[in-house]
């Protein structure tokens, strides 16, 4: 079948494009723009037998109140809006970075929602029809019974994204958004 691939690093870009060479699938590798210009996700190079596995999430931050899964560019995001809400608020969230969009890690997912019993998916995608909405239904239609609470999103508005840097800002998910969602998710 078909895999897609996003990393959120470049240590998962090696080992996912790794992967994605020796696989015999077709494998849509999709690299999000505002990495490469970032200097968090820079790290050692694992050398040249290092590979990560299709279907295998990896849980960046522990937590134990709510569960953020998110892939690529809002992996970051997601980290940063977690520490604030657990400095600030005391609001502690565990972080999925999907790293394969397909296949998609539900074990991984499932053990955390278990755990936390509540859950908010972040994406870069529009809100209407993206991403998240699969994830949300996946997340509903098997989790129900350990949901504390509504299944929530933060994703971009539904519209394009504009060429201007101030725009793209208004339009994507930053920060800010994902620590709202958090909050506004922890108080059910």
């Amino acid at each position: 079948g078909l895999r897609v691939v996003l990393p959120s690093s470049a240590e998962d870009a090696n080992g996912l494009l790794r992967t994605a060479i020796r696989c015999q699938d077709p494998v849509i590798f999709l690299e999000h723009k505002h990495l490469y210009r970032q200097v968090y996700n820079k790290g050692r190079n694992p050398g040249p037998d290092f590979m990560i596995p299709f279907g295998k999430a990896k849980v960046v931050r522990e937590g134990s109140e709510l569960t953020v899964v998110a892939a690529g560019a809002l992996v970051k995001r997601s980290l940063d809006a977690a520490k604030l809400a657990s400095e600030d608020h005391g609001i502690e969230t565990e972080v999925i970075d999907l790293r394969t969009l397909s296949p998609l890690d539900m074990e991984t997912i499932a053990a955390s929602v278990k755990k936390t019993n509540k859950v908010l998916i972040t994406h870069e995608d529009s809100l209407s029809w993206g991403l998240g909405s699969e994830i949300a239904a996946r997340i509903a239609d098997e989790l129900f019974p350990w949901l504390d609470g509504p299944v929530r999103r933060v994703a971009s508005l539904d519209t394009w994204v504009a060429y201007a840097p101030q725009l793209e800002e208004t339009i994507l998910p930053q920060t800010a958004d994902v620590l709202e969602g958090i909050l506004e998710l922890a108080r059910y």
